[in-house]
């Protein structure tokens, strides 16, 4: 039967139901109890990794961190109001991670190489053995190289949210840290500067030679515009493109104002000649030309006549045709009318010129109008031209200014060029290494310790094949425990001074030691499994052989007789015969010459005189012994049962000799050995499998040789855990 079988002689009271699956709990109790056995290794795994962690701090290479701070400048200043080439911008928190990202170019590093000349630096250049010469040629792969080494050691970093950015670099020597950081720092603000002026350099030549082509281009565009000028007589009293057209229009619009009012006067010239010669032609007086006329004269002289018209016809009314005084007054209105008959004659005659003058001066002004109309039709197709070539010298002068505008304020720029960032505080040379740390040093050893001693005692655990508790032995082989059995050795009261008896004499001697005590204890438990028998047979059985049956076997007979109990050991290992050599000493006769019927009962028998136990012995040098194959050695046990309340079986090994399970078998019980954390779980497993073959009573388990102090420190679920509480009650 297995494990899953075997009975139980004291089951344990069922407990208050639970939902919660204990298999998958984590056992702390038996972690505890693991790491108080395995304590002496964790703690030399401990200190050897404590040893090793000091050993590797010491040498380590000494390493210190340089660190210097810049910060991204927010408020420039102004000291022209001028635009610059490379404007300044107020800085976000996108641009300060930029910064972050130039600070570690490949190039601002080459710089710092370049300045502190760390290509020829063994601590930056692995394949120099010794410094490089001063005037040793630069080597491109020795300069990547201590760039990469720089690069590898430089910590740059954006401190929170703020502005800031931290520059850290490690090296071996901290006055090269420092250098590094601040050679760092410093170009980093000046490359800055040498940025904005370079640029401003670049823009003032490119501004300077875009001046003298724009120069020219200039003073080409308005010779143009004067040339064109000239050839085509536009001269403009103003800058503005349509002068000259107006001037003409102007001209235009004054001729044809003379012009019409030339026509009017030559077209009344003409009427008032037509209407002269009209009447001249009907025989009309001067009188009526000079009204038609409008004469001032031929109105005097129309006035005089009129007079003396009024003189003559009074004097003919007074006188007669001869009157010299009417012959006068006749002789006057005559010659007014002769003088008005000759003005008038005057009058249309200068009326006649006047009429031609007037019609050749509107004939004069209409030419000139159509030659106005000529010049300012030409006008107005050279001034598109001239349009054209001004808006290009204006296009061209514009530019020019703009451009001459920007060259003055970029050469007034020149020299006050100003960084977008500041060194914040500069680095100072560290006075103590930032590694080795020896807290993290520490840290790792004891890490790396309890990381590997956790290991180990996992591999121990792993690889041990004993049983150290009476819980592990109920787990494992499903029997009760029976005792825990001390070696005498590992007491504390023996420790030093060391064993005053052997352990089989102890017993006696030392009735209220532990190892007495453990005794009566396995004789309590076998007494209990066995209520109803009064004459016991109790077979002491083992696996293999080393796990003090023999020592047991003896000690549990001692202890029983000790106590008033007639007691018989039989030593049944017919191969080692332990037994009758520890206890029986000379042996004449024993147990070969008793099945055999050569000797009695009486003669076989030995007894312990401090004790009153009695030994079945066998005879040292005998043959080996068959007890099985007859009928005698059973019939021997029936009748020492009448004799004997206790009958102790010495058997031998189970796995090394078969017999041993049949004598088992005889018994009324059997009480099965383990030693100590020694043997093997599986082995025990198997013998007790040997056992239920031959319907063996095993009544139980007794643990043999236990260190009681380690049980005390580490074995949690057996009794022997609390040897510490009940010290006290044992003596040595």
């Amino acid at each position: 039967m297995d494990a899953a079988t075997r009975p139980r002689v004291h089951p344990r009271p069922p407990g208050p139901e639970s939902d919660v699956d204990e298999s998958t709990l984590i056992d702390l109790r038996r972690i505890g109890r693991i790491l108080r056995r395995r304590a002496l290794i964790i703690a030399i795994i401990l200190v050897c990794a404590a040893v090793i962690a000091v050993i590797a701090y010491m040498m380590v290479q000494r390493r210190y961190v340089a660190t210097a701070q810049v910060a991204l400048e927010r408020t420039a200043e102004k000291v022209i109001a001028e635009d610059q080439v490379t404007p300044t911008v107020d800085p976000d928190s996108a641009a300060v991670d930029t910064e972050v990202q130039a600070l570690q170019s490949p190039a601002l590093i080459g710089q710092v190489v370049d300045t502190l000349r760390l290509d020829r630096n063994p601590d930056f250049n692995g394949h120099l053995a010794l410094p490089a010469a001063a005037n040793a040629k630069p080597d491109p792969l020795a300069r990547a190289r201590a760039i990469g080494n720089v690069f590898g050691n430089l910590t740059i970093k954006r401190d929170g949210m703020s502005y800031a950015i931290s520059i850290s670099f490690e090296a071996t020597s901290p006055t090269l840290a420092a250098q590094v950081v601040n050679t760092l720092a410093r170009t980093y603000v000046s490359g800055q500067v040498n940025t904005k002026s370079g640029a401003t350099k670049r823009a003032s030549q490119f501004l300077e030679g875009r001046l003298q082509e724009m120069r020219g281009q200039v003073l080409t565009a308005e010779k143009a515009v004067a040339d064109f000028r000239a050839a085509n007589n536009l001269f403009a009293v103003s800058n503005q493109s349509s002068t000259s057209q107006s001037t003409s229009q102007e001209a235009l619009s004054n001729l044809s104002t003379q012009l019409a009012q030339a026509q009017a006067e030559s077209a009344a010239a003409q009427a008032r000649l037509s209407t002269a010669r009209a009447q001249l032609a009907r025989g009309k007086s001067g009188d009526e030309l000079g009204e038609s006329l409008d004469s001032p004269v031929i109105s005097a002289l129309r006035g005089q006549r009129a007079e003396i018209g009024r003189d003559v016809a009074s004097l003919e009314k007074r006188y007669g045709p001869l009157h010299p005084d009417l012959q006068r007054a006749q002789r006057a209105m005559a010659n007014t009318d002769a003088q008005i008959a000759a003005e008038v004659s005057r009058i249309v005659a200068n009326t006649s010129i006047q009429a031609n003058i007037a019609s050749q001066r509107a004939a004069s002004l209409q030419g000139s109008i159509n030659r106005a109309e000529g010049k300012l039709a030409a006008d107005n197709n050279a001034t598109v031209r001239l349009n054209e070539l001004e808006r290009n010298a204006d296009s061209a002068r514009t530019l020019y200014r703009s451009f001459l505008d920007r060259y003055r304020q970029t050469i007034a720029q020149a020299g006050l060029e100003q960084s977008d960032s500041y060194i914040v505080a500069a680095a100072r040379v560290p006075a103590s290494p930032s590694s080795p740390n020896l807290l993290i040093f520490g840290a790792a050893g004891l890490v790396g310790g309890i990381g590997l001693a956790t290991l180990v005692v996992l591999l121990l655990q792993l690889l041990e094949r004993g049983v150290e508790t009476g819980d592990a032995i109920e787990r494992k082989l499903g029997l009760p425990a029976l005792a825990s059995i001390p070696d005498a050795a590992t007491l504390p009261e023996y420790k030093k001074k060391g064993l005053p008896a052997p352990p089989i004499d102890l017993v006696v001697q030392r009735p209220q030691s532990l190892l007495a005590e453990a005794f009566r204890s396995l004789r309590t438990s076998i007494s209990f499994a066995l209520p109803h028998q009064k004459h016991r047979i109790i077979a002491i059985a083992s696996s293999i052989p080393g796990e003090g049956k023999t020592t047991t076997a003896i000690c549990l007979a001692r202890s029983a007789a000790a106590a008033g109990v007639k007691t018989l050991l039989i030593d049944c290992d017919p191969r080692r015969r332990a037994t009758s050599r520890q206890f029986g000493g000379n042996v004449k006769v024993g147990l070969n010459e008793l099945l055999r019927g050569s000797a009695s009962l009486d003669q076989v028998l030995v007894q312990d005189q401090a004790t009153g136990a009695w030994l079945l012995p066998q005879r040292v040098d005998a043959d080996d012994l068959t007890l099985t194959e007859s009928g005698r050695f059973a019939t021997l046990l029936a009748e020492l049962r009448e004799r004997f309340d206790l009958i102790l079986l010495d058997t031998a090994p189970l796995l090394a000799i078969d017999e041993a399970r049949v004598v088992a078998s005889m018994a009324d019980g059997v009480v099965f050995l383990l030693r100590w954390r020694k043997t093997a779980a599986k082995a025990a497993e198997i013998a007790l499998d040997r056992l239920a073959d031959v319907d063996a009573n095993v009544i139980g388990v007794a643990l043999t040789q236990v260190n009681v102090v380690e049980q005390a420190r580490a074995g949690f679920g057996d009794a022997g855990y609390y040897y510490k509480d009940v010290e006290s009650y044992h003596t040595a």
